[in-house]
């Protein structure tokens, strides 16, 4: 007799576009879902090119970790193994002319975090948090992905080399607060962006496949 079958873990991988200059990227998988091995180096492999920089956001501070090839190495290697957990954003630096001028894409791979999740990269204190989402859904930050936005939220986004600002706040004579002047953020699967937010914001998401 046939018998559904049930997966607990669902694993796949994310193909983030990458071109020369700064990538304000974010990971969204769970390396091999224990929860305890997303650093930089697992998260990024070793398929970048060489002299790639990678920054991310802990306690206030960069933490800074390169791709390069050390006297007596025969291949190039990462210098360190930051934090990289699923919903938390970086800064990935692509030398100039590493690709011809084209996108190349990068692949992670890892464990889809699933049930009641809470981003735990938010600044507890308020402040600038460097985030993506913990789903690898693409879509409105509040209609789609489900944060709630506190009063004077800003969120910046990194598109085509410069910033894009969309802060909540209340206009002049309207009732209920909006997104401007940029409209809701949509946020791309694979992207980080910037959010300085109100001391006590949470940022909670129920995602589920069946």
């Amino acid at each position: 007799m046939a018998q559904n079958v049930y997966s607990l873990n669902v694993v796949g991988y994310i193909n983030i576009p990458l071109v020369e200059g700064f990538n304000l990227i974010a990971n969204q998988l769970d390396f091999d879902g224990t929860g305890t091995n997303n650093g930089t180096a697992n998260i990024l492999g070793t398929n970048l090119p060489q002299n790639s920089v990678v920054y991310t956001w802990s306690g206030g501070n960069f933490e800074i970790a390169s791709f390069v090839k050390l006297k007596g190495q025969t291949a190039p290697a990462w210098t360190a193994n930051y934090s990289l957990n699923p919903g938390q954003g970086a800064w990935l630096s692509i030398p100039a002319g590493a690709f011809g001028g084209a996108t190349q894409l990068l692949t992670t791979v890892g464990t889809v975090d699933t049930g009641a999740l809470v981003n735990p990269n938010m600044a507890s204190a308020g402040g600038f948090s460097l985030l993506g989402s913990m789903v690898p859904i693409a879509g409105g930050l509040q209609s789609v992905l489900n944060y709630t936005p506190m009063l004077n939220d800003s969120v910046y986004q990194y598109i085509n080399g410069g910033y894009v600002i969309s802060t909540y706040a209340k206009l002049k004579g309207a009732n209920t607060p909006t997104w401007n002047p940029n409209g809701e953020p949509q946020i791309a699967i694979g992207q980080g962006f910037w959010l300085n937010s109100s001391a006590g914001s949470v940022w909670s998401n129920y995602f589920i496949v069946q």
